[in-house]
């Protein structure tokens, strides 16, 4: 999860735009040990976690509150595919609860105007077969569960675009409480 200022010009008043952003293009998580760090309009901050463990997402919304506690949007873009050496339990907690925590942990930062963009897959829009028992259990916040459904999933290729469905589907059920507090909550299948 990285913070970054980006200023924006508008008529004589300089306006910044503070943003969370997890993962990065091209839509990938970031390995163990990888680090990317940058300065952007005068914030410099970096917070590092295993967004696949509730305790360092959680960890990481008190990292993120203290660095920056207000927020002026957020974008989540992190996840992990369905390799066939992977557990797919991780998919379940990287791609789906790695992203709903994160976000409900941030959603007291966000000022009224924020954007906040998650990002899901286009194989929610077109691979058949999603399993939907899966979709079901993430959406039903047992994140324990979940992983068991995933785990007697024949197949990965059911997984990724199941985690991804079920993150599409969060969002547009929390968006309309969230327009009702100001925030701009958006879902992106691209």
């Amino acid at each position: 999860v990285q913070l970054v200022e980006l200023p924006l010009e508008e008529a004589p008043v300089r306006v910044a735009l503070q943003l969370a952003v997890h993962g990065h293009p091209p839509h990938r998580a970031i390995p163990a040990g990888e680090r990317r760090r940058e300065h952007v309009g005068g914030l410099d901050a970096e917070v590092v976690a295993d967004l696949a463990d509730p305790a360092a997402r959680r960890a990481a919304v008190l990292q993120i509150t203290r660095l920056a506690p207000v927020l002026r949007g957020a974008v989540t873009c992190a996840g992990l595919g369905p390799l066939p050496d992977r557990d797919p339990a991780l998919l379940v907690s990287l791609n789906h609860f790695g992203t709903v925590d994160l976000l409900a942990g941030l959603r007291p930062l966000l000022a009224p105007g924020a954007a906040v963009v998650a990002v899901s897959s286009n194989s929610t829009t077109c691979q058949p077969g999603v399993p939907q028992r899966l979709v079901d259990a993430c959406l039903a916040g047992d994140e324990g569960a979940a992983r068991e459904v995933a785990r007697g999933i024949a197949t990965m290729d059911g997984v990724y675009p199941a985690t991804k469905t079920a993150v599409a589907h969060w969002v547009r059920a929390q968006a309309p409480a969230w327009v009702a507090d100001g925030v701009r909550l958006f879902v992106e299948v691209g």
